[in-house]
């Protein structure tokens, strides 16, 4: 039998993981492909070429480390770090230079040899733009002057050039080019309109607008014959707000680019693009896959200077009259005025998405590339997005989105800021895009955390549909910049430098085999929201709606999918790709799109299920009226008599439309119980979750949300299926022998560690004799009773059953054909705690003696010598261990349980490795390898930088055994290094052997 280590709980009653070898299962690929993940499902990262700065051997040397610890890519990211204070990072390179060129291909190349997957962030630093852009195709802005007449009277002047400010809201100097009169190299004239000077800046009637373009000439001089009264006459201009990209490297400074403009991204995708083939040759056999655009964080309101006529072929009248909207004037009413703003915002979410996002799609997919974005924001309080998200994270071809580690970004409802996951699964799963990409682990924090406190945020993320990581950032240290070395500002620092990263490999891989497992099939959910006709529009994160309540998931949907893909098969709202849902929410406004609620009717006719208010008028201007009338009969027809009061159901056609009732019951009325339910003992357990379906496999994951052990019973919403836990950190699959077929679906005991979680893999098999309850000494263990507060794991040894248990008494357990097998445990070995002197053994040349002896397990932060107070790097622990002969027995499972651990943890014992731990608990299964008598123990533990960071504050520079930019910590503006708190390091324990039971069912 082949033994890996395991993980145990810190209970009353062990649960252990199975004990046989692995058995055969159907659908082989998809055991093998999670054992070992493939290249899509692995973590990818952005390599940061800091202040553009690369060193070609180094290259190799980390995209090899990449390959080894098992991630699958990266993109090369040219980028400013805005802190180095000290100035030590020299400025590379222009980003796209001759020599920027040449090390690209030459990553490129390696990546090719090394079989990694590359891209290429698309600016230096983000996110469209450079110095290659000219100011015809820089970010626009429109802008105004005007002048005071009081008519009757005769105008003949110029009209003064509206002034662009030079400096940002922060200081921040823009690029602003201007020819030899002082004006802008590039800018068009829109309009010159003039109207009488109101109170309360409302202008009554659009006939009051005079537009005098006409009688303005390209030197600024006006014409005009002011009727009597006081008149405002206002110069209209596009030109450029000088915006460049955020952090370019030093000598990579340029525009940022025009978003809107079809020509301005042909422009730039040509440069780029050319650029790339001069070196490359070609980009067919290479392991460059795609270009990548960044969050849009522009700040300025957007122009571009064909506004006008693609405002009047998208929404089909002149904007022109309704300019002064823009200035905060009212023109003719607040209803006119709104709906003006409603088009012009769509007209602007249209562009970005056509001539940005899509238009950037076809370029690349011409030539064999993908082009992927985080389109989706942040939006507003954080970035100026005009987009409707979901629509533009459908035109590229794989959707990112984003999370952090730390921050303190909240919305008003409380939800994250910088959270932005759901938004993405939802897109990708309405557009049929498989992957679900974030830039993960974003931190201000520097080499802080350790990859346990990484966990629960990648758990937390997928279960909000994320199914591939891209580490923010993997810096690239060039030799000169020592280590830790030079890192960009924000990021958790996953490198080759990072202490850790040497043990690295189970947590990649445990985000690869997760991610695989999250890439097949499809979504499920019963719930599709739709987010109504609007832009900006943007998803929150993942939360639970009162309506709904907890265990159904959901997407989110926009007017583009009702319109194209949304159709009824068997009652369900149905995707072309596959994916349905039961209810289709609307969202709680009186407008809508005529053309979405006509596609509604259809639905429901078919046989759809609408819960949602009845909608009574349209959004937009043109032809607003008339479409308000369409919409109150098509609405009276569909919503009929149901009021959400008294009548809350209408039947129409096939299907119907409900309000005022809370969608929870809607679907229990159906008996479309929630998808995953568990009770605990208490009532404070927190679990999330995610569901995949393929065409014969339900794929759950599960996620415990709090730090602590929690005991559950879980409920499947699956029938006819066998279940089996897939646990990602090892690659291991079990048998799920104790489980019980209920009226909704089927239930298990579930043991999750803190922050702990797994898959559960529900297939078509022959059904087994299986465990269907557990007691011990009369008391309910499975299922659970009101006071159980331990639990029991279960194995399988070739065809039989195998209990290990570590608490004596008398347990009665109950298959599914009725028998009744009965076992009696009457007394287990102690624990041995291993007590006493360990010898600690830290690399020569990091300040810490090479030998030293702790006379009990503590913080390296406690010892009294410096060097070890201050280390950061991998010692080892040594310690003879004596196991008494008797307790060698083939019915003991013997496991040695580390204790507490600061940050990972890679043991050997006599001499063999049992592998890496990288989160709590660190315990593992000795059995097959301690021996009676003297067991030699080799634990070696791995800490992060921040200790020697501060410890090395503290001495002077030609002393220090670090090197890095950043200067001050944990956050890179807040505190000197010597002032930052040490974090707990090293093996603390305590280290203890324990001994349980094994029992066979025969």
């Amino acid at each position: 039998m082949k033994f890996e280590s395991f993980k145990y709980g810190k209970l009353v009653l062990l649960v252990l993981s199975i004990l046989c070898a692995e058995y055969n299962l159907s659908g082989q690929n998809l055991e093998e492909d999670f054992k070992n993940p493939p290249q899509s499902a692995r973590p990818r990262a952005y390599f940061d070429f800091i202040n553009g700065n690369f060193n070609l051997s180094q290259i190799s040397y980390e995209l090899k480390e990449m390959k080894d610890k098992g991630m699958g890519g990266f993109e090369i990211w040219d980028v400013k770090t805005p802190v180095d204070p000290k100035g030590i990072i020299p400025a590379g390179p222009s980003f796209l230079g001759k020599e920027s060129i040449e090390a690209i291909a030459y990553t490129v190349r390696e990546a090719t040899r090394l079989n990694l997957e590359v891209g290429l962030v698309f600016s230096s630093s983000w996110n469209a733009g450079g110095s290659w852009v000219e100011p015809e195709h820089a970010t626009m802005g429109l802008y105004t002057s005007k002048a005071i007449i009081e008519g009757p009277a005769s105008f003949a002047d110029t009209l003064a050039f509206p002034y662009a400010p030079e400096k940002d809201k922060r200081g921040r100097k823009r690029i602003l080019k201007k020819d030899a009169n002082g004006l802008p190299v590039y800018y068009k004239d829109i309009a010159v309109l003039a109207y009488p000077v109101y109170e309360n800046n409302i202008i009554p009637a659009i006939s009051d607008i005079v537009n005098l373009s006409g009688k303005f000439n390209e030197d600024g001089f006006l014409e005009w014959d002011v009727p009597a009264g006081k008149w405002e006459i206002i110069r209209y201009v596009c030109t450029n707000t000088g915006q460049p990209l955020y952090l370019p490297s030093p000598n990579s400074v340029g525009l940022m680019l025009d978003h809107f403009s079809g020509e301005a991204m042909d422009a730039n995708m040509d440069y780029i693009i050319q650029k790339l083939l001069a070196e490359l040759g070609s980009f067919e056999n290479t392991a460059l896959n795609y270009l990548y655009a960044d969050s849009y964080e522009l700040k300025e309101a957007a122009w571009t200077p064909e506004l006008i006529n693609e405002f009047k072929e998208r929404r089909g009248y002149d904007m022109t009259p309704y300019l002064p909207v823009l200035s905060g004037k009212i023109v003719e009413n607040q209803e006119i005025s709104d709906r003006f703003l409603f088009d012009y915002n769509m007209t602007l979410s249209d562009l970005i998405i056509d001539y940005h996002y899509r238009r950037g799609k076809e370029i690349c997919n011409k030539y064999g590339l993908g082009f992927y974005a985080e389109a989706g924001g942040p939006g507003p309080p954080v970035h100026n997005c005009p987009f409707e998200s979901l629509k533009a994270l459908g035109a590229v071809d794989i959707p990112r989105g984003e999370f952090w580690n730390r921050h303190e970004k909240k919305r008003e409802d409380g939800l994250d800021m910088l959270w932005l996951i759901k938004e993405i699964a939802c897109a990708a799963h309405i557009y049929d895009q498989n992957i679900v990409e974030a830039e993960s682990f974003t931190s201000l924090q520097q080499w802080q955390e350790g990859p346990a406190e990484l966990k629960p945020l990648a758990d937390r993320a997928m279960c909000e549909g994320l199914n591939r990581f891209i580490f923010h950032t993997f810096p690239h240290v060039p030799p000169e910049a020592g280590v830790p070395g030079w890192a960009y500002h924000g990021g958790t620092h996953i490198n080759t430098t990072r202490v850790w990263w040497p043990k690295s490999a189970p947590f990649i891989n445990y985000l690869a085999r997760s991610s695989y497992l999250l890439q097949q099939g499809n979504f499920v959910a019963d719930v599709l929201y739709y987010y109504g006709d609007e832009a900006p529009n943007f998803v929150p994160p993942k939360h639970i709606d009162p309506s709904l309540g907890y265990g159904y998931d959901y997407d989110v949907s926009n007017s583009d999918i009702i319109l194209s893909r949304l159709s009824v098969e068997d009652g369900k709202i149905t995707l072309p790709n596959g994916q349905k849902y039961e209810v289709l929410v609307l969202p709680d406004r009186k407008d809508i799109n005529l053309q979405v609620l006509q596609k509604l009717k259809l639905l429901v006719k078919e046989g759809a299920t609408i819960v949602g208010p009845k909608p009574s008028q349209s959004n937009g201007l043109k032809d607003f009226r008339m479409n308000n009338d369409e919409i109150e009969k098509l609405a009276d027809k569909m919503w009929g008599d149901c009021d959400g009061t008294l009548v809350k159901e209408h039947r129409f056609g096939k299907g119907r439309v409900i309000c005022g009732e809370k969608l929870r019951d809607v679907l229990l009325r159906e008996n479309i119980g929630p998808d995953f339910s568990y009770s605990s003992i208490g009532d404070s357990t927190d679990l999330d979750f995610i569901h995949r379906k393929t065409g014969s496999e339900e794929i759950y994951f599960v996620s415990n949300k709090k730090n602590r052990m929690e005991r559950v019973d879980a409920i499947f919403r699956v029938s006819n299926k066998v279940p089996e836990i897939w646990n990602a950190e090892n690659g291991e699959i079990y048998k799920q022998t104790v489980y019980e077929v209920v009226g909704d679906g089927i239930k298990l005991p579930l043991q999750l560690e803190p922050y702990g979680s797994v898959f559960v893999v529900f297939r078509d098999k022959p059904a087994e004799d299986h465990v269907v309850s557990i007691q011990k000494d009369k008391q309910q263990i499975f299922p659970l009773g009101e006071s159980s507060d331990f639990t029991i794991d279960y194995m399988v040894e070739g065809e039989e059953l195998e209990f290990v248990l570590n608490v004596p008494g008398k347990y009665q357990f109950v298959d599914n054909s009725g028998e009744e097998r009965v076992v009696l445990i009457n007394e287990l070995p102690d624990d041995i705690e291993i007590s006493g002197p360990w010898e600690i053994r830290f690399p020569q040349g990091w300040g810490a003696p090479t030998r030293s002896v702790f006379p009990e397990l503590k913080s390296w932060t406690e010892s009294p010598i410096e060097g070890i107070k201050h280390f950061s790097g991998i010692a080892a622990y040594y310690k003879t261990i004596q196991i008494p002969e008797e307790l060698i027995r083939a019915d003991l499972r013997i496991t040695l349980d580390l204790g507490d651990v600061k940050e990972v943890a890679d043991i050997f014992l006599n001499g063999r490795p049992l592998g890496i731990q990288w989160i709590a608990p660190y315990k593992y299964d000795i059995t097959e390898v301690v021996k009676a008598g003297e067991n030699h123990l080799v634990v070696e533990v791995a800490n992060v930088w921040s200790n020697r960071l501060s410890g090395d504050a503290k001495l002077p520079e030609n002393q220090r055994h670090t090197n890095t930019n950043m200067t001050k910590g944990p956050q890179p503006w807040t505190t000197p290094w010597e002032d930052v708190p040490l974090i707990e390091s090293g093996l603390m324990g305590p280290v203890k052997v324990e001994f349980s039971k094994r029992i066979k069912l025969d």
